[in-house]
Order: structure tokens, then sequence, then C-alpha cells
């Protein structure tokens, strides 16, 4: 797992198997409040960040790339503005989309830009449009980019060219500032939790769910336990989303009231289970991601409301282990193997997954792996795949379109009909 710190220390990577860290060598820009997403080659580009060495509100316009093979950084060129806490997509063609972002304390960054994937940069100069900080942003079915929130005026962009803006539904509630959104099934995206940033920011247990393919607006579907600022949502390997983290205090970061019980949303029932309770409160700059065994990492957080120079960090992180991992009775639930797989697939292509547990099989979850900032996940998705059992195993078709899974790296899960996923193995698509 790569990470970095919410001051300016370097970035790491650790390595679950043996809980170790590697230390990075540093980049040239302050990592602190960048945006980053998964490349097509699982490589990740993290654009912005902070200039200085000590909180400015100058934002940077570098570029880094890191190299998973290699566990090296390598320098892209300069953004034509500087951004910091952009948000980043990446596109169905493999280029990458990076909106908004802070040049100073008294200018934003306003033109969107693309990296392309010879390396060069496209600035969206017909695409003007300020935008709040890390954009709740979802590739659309049909190629554009569908911006979800936090503010109250949904839009999508056409990223072609030199960029378009169009109108899309707006959200019945108001602003969600520091809420999240996740595209938990193709088309259709959930948005959760927030609060406006005027005081008294008062957190909403809210949430609405739109399907950008049938048309139509968003509606309100069933409430959180508890309202949440400052939250993370995780899409589960059984498909489910698990909310996590938050407070819901008024304030910005107000650590009274932080919510440490989890809940999950099932999308076939749109009802909220309230699940276990984490031992340490998440909040700003925490972190929650899905991990291949189908547990997730809670990580990371400030625990006051100093924001950026707040002096208590949590450098700690909490395992999750959802109820699809347990029998009723308590007991380790029998997971479906999964013993060999493509390393890559193409668009459309059948593939084959090797498991003696065909039979028990009624799901093939495809989930873009994790991207985690400021209470949003900037790539993770689901799609279900289409399967046919067979001698041996599953014959699976992989996405029709890069509209449906822009390329990069995916978890692959088996489910069965109880919700118990396999482990997944990572696999590229491009």
């Amino acid at each position: 797992m790569l990470a970095w710190s919410s001051g300016y220390g370097p970035a790491v990577v650790w390595d679950p198997a043996n809980d170790s860290f590697r230390t990075l060598p540093p980049t040239r820009n302050k990592l602190f409040c960048s945006g980053h997403s998964f490349l097509s080659d699982g490589r990740v580009l993290v654009a912005g960040g902070h200039l200085n060495s000590t909180p400015s509100g100058n934002g940077s316009p570098d570029l880094n790339i890191f190299d998973y093979g290699t566990n090296t950084w390598v320098t892209g060129p300069r953004l034509a503005t500087a951004r910091w806490y952009p948000g980043t997509t990446t596109l169905p063609t493999g280029e990458v989309l990076v909106l908004s972002g802070q040049v100073s304390k008294t200018k934003n960054s306003k033109f969107p830009e693309v990296w392309q994937t010879d390396g060069t940069l496209r600035t969206l100069s017909t695409a003007k449009r300020g935008l709040p900080a890390y954009p709740r942003t979802h590739v659309a079915p049909d190629g554009r980019v569908f911006v979800a929130g936090p503010k109250a005026d949904a839009r999508y962009l056409n990223p072609s060219g030199t960029g378009a803006w169009s109108d899309a539904p707006d959200p019945a509630v108001g602003d969600r500032d520091y809420g999240t959104s996740v595209m938990y099934a193709e088309g259709k995206v959930l948005i959760v939790g927030g609060g406006g940033r005027k005081s008294p920011a008062q957190p909403t247990n809210t949430a609405e769910i739109i399907d950008l393919v049938a048309g139509g607006g968003w509606r309100l579907t069933n409430p959180m336990t508890f309202a949440r600022r400052q939250l993370n949502a995780t899409i589960l390997a059984d498909g489910k989303v698990l909310v996590t983290g938050g407070s819901s205090a008024s304030g910005f970061n107000n650590p009274d009231s932080s919510v440490l019980a989890a809940e999950i949303w099932d999308p076939a029932t749109e009802l909220w289970t309230t699940v276990a309770s984490m031992k340490v409160r998440r909040l700003y700059h925490s972190t929650a991601i899905l991990l291949p065994d189908g547990r997730v990492l809670s990580a990371g957080g400030n625990d006051t409301a100093g924001g950026e120079s707040a002096s208590k960090q949590h450098k700690d992180a909490e395992i999750y282990s959802p109820p699809y991992l347990f029998n009723p009775d308590g007991t380790e639930a029998t997971r479906p193997a999964l013993t060999s797989s493509p390393l890559r697939v193409g668009y459309g292509e059948t593939f084959f997954i090797e498991t003696p547990d065909a039979d028990r099989i009624v799901r093939v979850n495809w989930i873009r792996l994790s991207s985690v900032t400021h209470a949003f996940n900037e790539t993770q998705r689901l799609s279900s795949l289409s399967f046919t059992p067979v001698d041996g195993g599953l014959n699976v078709t992989a996405p029709a379109s890069a509209n449906l899974a822009p390329p990069g790296p995916y978890m692959l899960f088996l489910v069965d009909a109880d919700g118990v996923p396999s482990v997944a193995p990572i696999i590229l698509i491009n």
C-alpha cells in the first residue's frame, strides 16, 4: 500500500505480509493534499500537492508517477496551474482528468487539465468552472465525467478536445462538504453524509441515489443511523457499501460526537445496518480501502479541529472483517477457492478463472483498486461480470467498454450464495 502523511514527510510503501515499511525517495514537491488515480498499467499518478515544506496555502504544479515495480517516482510534466486539493479521474482513454485545486490562498484553478498517455498535458480551455476541493467525480456509462458533489449542483464534463460542461440533475440535499459518493454499480451513484461549511456546518445522515443509465433525477434513499462529516465509503466484495468514521458534531472537523460504529448499505434493500465499532475515531485525512481478502483497512486521521496544522494525528490503522467472512454461529466462513486467473484482460474478452467451487458462485464482482483522500475514494467502482460455469472453473466476460470500467487494476471476487467472497486476484484491463 502506498501512503504519505498529512504532514510533509516522504511517502512510504507498506507490505502487509510482514508489516514492514519502505521509505521512498523524496519528490520535488510535497504530496500533502494531492489528487491520485491509477493508470492503465497499474502505476499511480499523483497530481499537485503543496509547494512548500510548511503550510502556506500554495499549491504545486508538479505531477509524480509512482512505479510499483521499482518502488520509484518518475517526475511528469508540470501542470498549467498549481493545484492543492485537486481531484483526479482516470478516463476511458487511459488519460487522467485533473480538476479543481488551490493555486494560493486567494486563487483556485478553474481550468481542468488532462494528463495524456504520451506524457503531455492538455488544458480544457473551453471548460472553465470553479469547483470545490476534491469534486466527487465518476465516469458515466456514456464516457462523460459526472460530478456528483460535494456542492448541490451536479454536472457532466465531456473531457474530449478542449472540454465542455453540461447540466445534470441536482441532488435534493444541499452542500455535502466532506460527505462522500460511490458508483456502486454501473451508472448508479450513492451520495451520503457531509454538511455545509457555513456555521454551524451541521452534518447530515441523509443519502441519495441516481441512475445515470435509466435517467431521471436523484431520489432519497434510507438515511444512515448516524449523521457524519469526514466519513469514508468503501464498496465491499459482495457489492454492499461500508461507511466508516466521521463526526456528528457541527464544525469542520469536530472530534466531539465522533462516530465509531460502522454502517453497511445494501443496494438490494436500500437499508442500513449498524455493524462493529472502531477503537479509534477517524476524521479529517483518514482513509479506508478494500483489501484483496475482502477486509477493509481504516487508517490515519486528524483528531482535532486544527485542520492541516493539527498537532494530533493518528498514525495507526485498524482492519475490519465484514459479516460475510463469518457463519451465523460466529465461526469463520469457508471461502470459494480461486486458484488461477490471468494477469490482464481486454475489453469484452472472455477469460478463464480456475476454481473448484464453480457451482457455488452466484456473482463475480469487479472492483477497481482504491485511492482515497479527504473523504473520497477517487478510483473505486464496481461492475458485476457475466460468467458461465465450465469444467474446472468459470468463463468470465470482461466489461465490454472502457466507459464501464476505465483501464487499470481491478480486484475480481467470486461470491457465493451466502455472500462469502474469494480472495481476489488483481487483474489489469487495458
